[in-house]
């Protein structure tokens, strides 16, 4: 397996076409199509389906699609650290969330760590969280921050709390739950909701999702794929949503709890390190971040 392979693959897996990746890559659409045939034959799968007409990606392809990123970026990493002068060591430290929502989060405590450490290059990955935990168990992630979904942990997987979190009803301030201090399932029978992806969202909310869409018309539902795609729709006024409380920082619009559901734990998932000690630092950061985060509200 080679990087030129690996650019063919994502230039197919983006254009979706054999002849605009040739394009984008000045090479022959022969070339493109043998380094495509080559990567299916090494990996033993089919990335994708080709018919005359269009070209699919399977569902092998689609996952692949992170690794094929990750190891490019992995090669030219390399090539820059060898190609320079500069025998700085760079301190770097791998972080995955499940959405931008919470990445945002951690911007001061980014911030924090940056201050203290010389050369501090974190990377910031924001996908599904089956690829956030696959890339953790094989040690191409340091930490995920994510809601935690089940107390059983994979191998040696950690988890340390950061905050409870409310499930909370997301409408515009002139919505009259606004006023609320809690809102009822009752209450939302009458309500256009918006529902998130149930991949991209607790278990816990896709429960919920699934109990209030019973018996509604479609025409009361809006579908999105992400708690951000949520937000817009819930500060538009197209509808009310519902997500965890700490992701909901937009100025124009109310989050109000939702009665008789349960709190969901917000924390970091990570697998210790002997001598890891940047990993120890963010850790020890974010706890103490969060926790004068508490006392302040």
């Amino acid at each position: 397996m080679n990087t030129f392979q690996l650019e063919c693959f994502l230039a197919v897996a983006n254009t979706l076409s054999f002849a605009r990746a040739a394009e984008e890559l000045n090479v022959s659409q022969p070339t493109v199509t043998h380094q495509i045939k080559s990567l299916e034959d090494e990996l033993n799968a089919k990335l994708f389906i080709r018919s005359t007409r269009m070209v699919e990606i399977t569902p092998e392809g689609q996952s692949f699609i992170t690794d094929a990123k990750s190891m490019i970026m992995i090669a030219k990493q390399a090539k820059l650290r060898f190609a320079s002068s500069d025998e700085r060591p760079m301190e770097t430290l791998s972080i995955g969330c499940g959405s931008y929502l919470q990445l945002i989060l951690i911007s001061e405590i980014l911030y924090e760590l940056n201050s203290q450490i010389p050369n501090f290059h974190p990377r910031l990955y924001v996908l599904p969280r089956e690829q956030l935990i696959h890339l953790l168990e094989t040690e191409r992630l340091d930490v995920i921050l994510d809601i935690q979904e089940s107390s059983e942990l994979k191998g040696n997987m950690k988890y340390k709390e950061l905050s409870q979190n409310n499930i909370v009803c997301v409408c515009r301030k002139d919505h009259k739950l606004a006023e609320k201090e809690y809102a009822t399932l009752d209450e939302l029978m009458n309500e256009s909701l918006i529902f998130c992806d149930p991949m991209n969202i607790a278990p816990d909310i896709a429960n919920l999702q699934m109990m209030l869409i019973e018996g509604r018309s479609p025409a009361d539902i809006h579908f999105c794929s992400s708690p951000e795609a949520a937000v817009v729709l819930a500060s538009s006024g197209v509808g009310v949503a519902f997500l965890p409380e700490i992701y909901i920082s937009n100025e124009y619009i109310a989050k109000v709890p939702l009665e008789n559901t349960p709190k969901l734990s917000f924390g970091m998932f990570y697998k210790p390190y002997v001598g890891d000690t940047l990993l120890k630092q963010f850790i020890q950061t974010a706890k103490e971040y969060f926790e004068a985060k508490e006392k302040a509200e």
